[in-house]
């Protein structure tokens, strides 16, 4: 008789396709469930990436470009510079005109010194008044504040020689002739001069401007003196010459002195350039 046999249990069926994800369990010493990095790995080469750190080329290309260094050659109307400028010196007391600059390289201007009446012994007995009127050209060879340059225009001088006589001793020859007379010599020249100079000049960025130069005043041409003698009606003839004739001497030697001599030169100038 045979045993009945353990009935067949139906084959498990299983969804094709179907996978089932379990959770891993965390890592010891994670927090809030973020893994975290195992000490034994850390040691082995291996490091936690984080963000990049900030190159500081990138914070030197944030800023820009450089910006250009300022020309303190420059002024209202670029490379072209011109103002007036004023100045004391030798054998010019007192001198003023104005001056331009074309480009850093090159300038002009024109100048008109002047002295006062004064009695200056190198010149003779004759009191001076002087005045000059000249025209220059510049070049600064360096670009920068040293020139050289020359100078070129006229130069006139008038001459005063007054004086006082004794006559006293005349009046029995004349009787109406006063116990003294006065005379006064009065004579001119004017001279074509060149005037070489070397010296200083800078311009700020303001436009302030300060100078000093050094040079020779060249007589080239004196022309011919023109003289006056101023002597009273009242004086004979006789001391007319003897009398007038050495004083107007004085006058023409110190004139001609002028005319032909050269003279050293030096000037310090401040001016405005716009």
């Amino acid at each position: 008789m045979t045993s009945p046999s353990a009935p067949e249990l139906p084959p498990e069926s299983t969804p094709t396709g179907t996978w089932t994800q379990r959770p891993l369990p965390p890592l010891a010493g994670a927090t809030n469930g973020a893994p975290a990095l195992d000490s034994t790995h850390a040691g082995s080469g291996q490091r936690e990436l984080g963000p990049a750190p900030m190159s500081s080329s990138s914070s030197s290309l944030d800023a820009g470009p450089a910006s250009p260094k300022k020309d303190d050659s420059h002024g209202v109307f670029g490379p072209f510079r011109i103002g007036p400028v004023v100045g004391v010196g030798l054998p010019n007391l007192l001198s003023f005109g104005g001056t331009l600059k074309l480009t850093r390289y090159f300038g002009a201007g024109v100048n008109i010194g002047l002295i006062p009446e004064a009695h200056i012994a190198y010149y003779g007995e004759a009191t001076l008044a002087y005045q000059e009127y000249d025209a220059y050209g510049r070049i600064y060879p360096f670009g920068g504040g040293f020139f050289i340059g020359a100078g070129v225009g006229y130069a006139r001088a008038r001459g005063t020689l007054e004086k006082r006589f004794d006559t006293s001793a005349y009046a029995s020859q004349f009787p109406a002739l006063p116990a003294s007379v006065v005379t006064r010599s009065e004579g001119s020249v004017q001279t074509l001069v060149l005037t070489p100079q070397l010296g200083y000049f800078h311009v700020f960025g303001s436009g302030f401007a300060a100078g000093i130069d050094f040079g020779a005043q060249i007589p080239l041409a004196p022309s011919d003196i023109e003289f006056e003698t101023r002597v009273s009606d009242a004086i004979p003839a006789p001391l007319v010459e003897q009398y007038v004739g050495p004083n107007d001497a004085r006058v023409r030697d110190t004139l001609e002195t002028i005319g032909r001599t050269p003279l050293p030169t030096i000037n310090f100038k401040v001016g405005w350039l716009l």
